[in-house]
């Protein structure tokens, strides 16, 4: 009796990993795909971003003098793609802002994109600003295109090559 019991609950831990697993498949690469018919925004792609590629907004951003700080809604009306990042001094955000850095440096974003790096807690427009963006968990990305619309935003690990091509995306559109 003892052992149909464990065979049970083994089958059924089998069953449940396998249906959790369904959620991304990793390719030889290393690099992590949504399953079919799923989406994820910021998700490892394994196809290349293009422009002319139609992408889920997560949601849109809604702008007034109300909900958001003037040095924000300046950056907005330059018209130019944004990447916003509000970060802690902990480990993760170090990783994340390597990937922000990588792409700062990055000879073709110089004066097409702004950046707009955010130290949570330096100030209570930074954290209504936060408010705002609905940020959760520390550090929080985002890249903004120049019609002001939300085309990528993750939470904490961020890959260099996925950001890059968001970046692309919105310099190029």
């Amino acid at each position: 009796m003892k052992k149909v019991v464990v065979v049970i609950a083994a089958l059924f831990a089998v069953m449940v990993l396998t249906s959790c697993g369904a959620a991304s498949t990793t390719s030889a690469e290393g690099t992590a795909t949504p399953a079919a018919g799923t989406t994820a925004a910021g998700a490892s792609a394994a196809a290349t971003i293009t422009p002319d590629m139609q992408l889920p907004v997560p949601r849109a951003f809604e702008v007034s003098a109300e909900n958001t700080p003037q040095f924000f809604q300046d950056a907005l009306k330059q018209k130019k793609p944004l990447l916003v990042m509000f970060y802690a001094e902990d480990g993760v955000s170090q990783q994340a802002m390597e990937a922000v850095e990588t792409a700062y440096n990055n000879d073709k974003y110089a004066g097409v994109v702004d950046f707009l790096l955010l130290k949570q807690g330096d100030s209570d427009e930074i954290t209504e600003l936060a408010r705002n963006f609905s940020v959760g968990y520390i550090p929080y990305t985002t890249v903004i295109d120049r019609n002001g619309q939300i085309i990528f935003e993750q939470t904490g690990f961020l890959d260099t090559k996925v950001l890059e091509q968001y970046l692309y995306i919105a310099t190029n559109k």
